[in-house]
């Protein structure tokens, strides 16, 4: 009898070569069947899958998560893309695609958001306050006003727009300046369906203030608040942009707003957050675009958890060349994972000089957020490359439980041939247990982590790292703003656990993120201070 843990998918390819026609025989082995992780809360345990081509012939595979990468469903079109950067396509491959030629009239679309059952929305940044529908495949559907209130005319703007989950309505972010195109805002509405409902009031820091630019509007019901990004000031300077959070009272949280950490090089454009209902808060993704210095649209989508911190992943998504053209603004509004194919289409609005429009793109595959994807062919090869006759790729995949609650999280991982979208699927659980800091005495191989307790914290708290090797790190602690408030090691530490103490006594009350960098390192974590 085939052992269980040993799945194998025999392929049988047919391939048309211009100097004839032949059979391939090809065999992609995937090890484990299925993957069950029970994983304490705070703490990690990496497993790994690997693939094997049991085969006669070089196969080509990529990697993804929950569900196959449709493009003009039904039908896979993998074996078409196998010629291009990536086996399996291209990241930020325009798969749909619509202009104002397309609309018969100009518009400036910013700001895109879908229902759960797959109604995509995208509205104007202009005082036109028109809002379009389409389908998923980018059929226009029809057009309507936005919600608007009379005081604010004829000086507001439509900023964003959002789809509230738990009312089942669309939301509206208009801003009033002063004089119609002054700097100075007075006021920041979030206008619920027709005004019917509720309205939200956003205070500037000080009102009226320069600059304070918000945009973007998503909603995470795991919180029950509305996120968005703002600019205070001087747009050129990165310490002024921060990610914004708040309530149905127009309250901004504790902890917000704050500013993400790991992209210096660039300043980053409004958000689409996401995902908080797997793993509650800790579930929620952001993702955003990323301008390099002096350019005039986002290049690439980044993804970051909700308080800005990327935790070592890099799963990025670079913006199609056709929207960077010369002379023209580039991409405009919030990106937007699709809610009914999360990893098979990504909604971007462009607004150039030349035309403007929205477009359906493939995304970079996104895991869960209670899991790491690496391979011993570095971060890349996690997520395609061709193996030879007989050879293996392992697949690194760390659990990571953090704060979530008690529970079981699933997902899939998918190997897919290239040459036929034919897939083996492999499950994923993560058990989350009551934490006791005892070490997960299962793990193989063995990983760095790092955790922080008592958490919150009063006057002190106690940073510990462990180790799976010597290496050379920094510790540093910042607050929300990004500034470091302590520095807690800097130079050689060994293999093991290292306890660092953090003396809170002269730091406000707060959210702050110990960060642990150097030989490979990129561990963060959140701690919350109380008096």
């Amino acid at each position: 009898m085939m052992p269980r843990r040993l799945h194998i998918v025999s392929l049988v390819l047919g391939l048309c070569l211009a100097l004839g026609s032949t059979t391939v025989h090809a065999q992609l082995m995937v090890e484990p069947l299925d993957l069950n992780v029970a994983v304490e809360q705070e703490t990690t345990a990496t497993r790994s899958v690997t693939l094997t081509n049991a085969g006669e012939e070089p196969l080509t595979f990529c990697v993804t998560f929950d569900r196959p990468l449709q493009r003009r469903s039904p039908v896979l079109r993998l074996s078409e893309q196998a010629t291009g950067e990536l086996p399996c396509g291209t990241y930020g491959e325009v798969l749909y695609y619509f202009d104002e030629d397309d609309l018969g009239s100009g518009w400036g679309p910013s700001g895109v958001v879908m229902t759960p059952e797959g109604r995509l929305f995208t509205t104007e940044l202009s005082a036109l306050h028109r809002t379009f529908e389409f389908t998923p495949d980018l059929t226009l559907v029809r057009s309507f006003e936005n919600p608007t209130v009379a005081e604010l005319t004829p000086f507001a703007g439509t900023i964003g727009i959002g789809y509230d989950t738990e009312s089942g309505t669309l939301w509206w972010m208009n801003l009033e300046r002063e004089n119609g195109s002054g700097s100075r805002t007075r006021r920041v509405l979030l206008l619920e369906g027709d005004l019917t409902g509720r309205r939200i009031e956003i205070a500037p820091p000080d009102d009226p203030i320069d600059d304070f630019s918000p945009g973007g509007l998503a909603y995470d019901p795991s919180t029950d608040h509305f996120l968005f990004s703002a600019v205070l000031g001087d747009g050129e300077n990165r310490d002024n942009w921060q990610f914004w959070a708040v309530d149905r009272d127009g309250t901004v949280p504790e902890g917000y707003p704050v500013r993400p950490e790991p992209y210096p090089d660039g300043i980053f454009n409004i958000i689409d957050a996401h995902g908080g209902a797997e793993g509650g808060p800790d579930g929620v993704r952001i993702e955003y675009g990323v301008y390099p210095p002096g350019a005039l649209g986002f290049s690439r989508i980044a993804v970051v958890d909700r308080w800005g911190n990327d935790e070592g992943e890099e799963l990025e998504t670079p913006v199609p060349p056709v929207l960077l053209e010369a002379g023209g603004a580039g991409p405009r509004g919030n990106p937007l994972r699709s809610r009914i194919d999360p990893n098979g289409m990504m909604y971007m609005t462009f607004n150039n000089f030349n035309h403007r429009g929205i477009v359906g793109v493939r995304p970079h595959p996104l895991p869960p957020s209670w899991l790491v994807v690496n391979s011993d062919a570095g971060s890349e090869g996690a997520w395609d490359g061709t193996l030879a006759p007989g050879a293996s790729r392992e697949i690194a995949l760390t659990f990571r439980a953090g704060a979530r609650a008690v529970g079981d999280y699933t997902s899939a991982l998918q190997a897919f041939v290239a040459a036929t979208g034919e897939a083996v699927e492999v499950p994923l659980s993560l058990t989350v247990t009551q934490g006791t800091g005892a070490e997960d005495a299962g793990a193989e191989p063995a990983v760095s982590s790092l955790s922080v307790y008592p958490n919150p914290a009063r006057a002190s708290a106690t940073v510990a790292l462990t180790l799976d090797a010597a290496a050379n790190a920094r510790v540093v602690v910042y607050d929300v703003l990004g500034r470091a408030v302590a520095m807690l090691a800097d130079g050689a530490l060994g293999a093991g656990t290292h306890e660092l103490m953090l003396d809170g006594r002269g730091l406000p009350v707060g959210v702050y993120v110990v960060r642990v960098v150097g030989d490979g390192l990129a561990l963060t974590h959140r701690l919350t201070l109380l008096r």
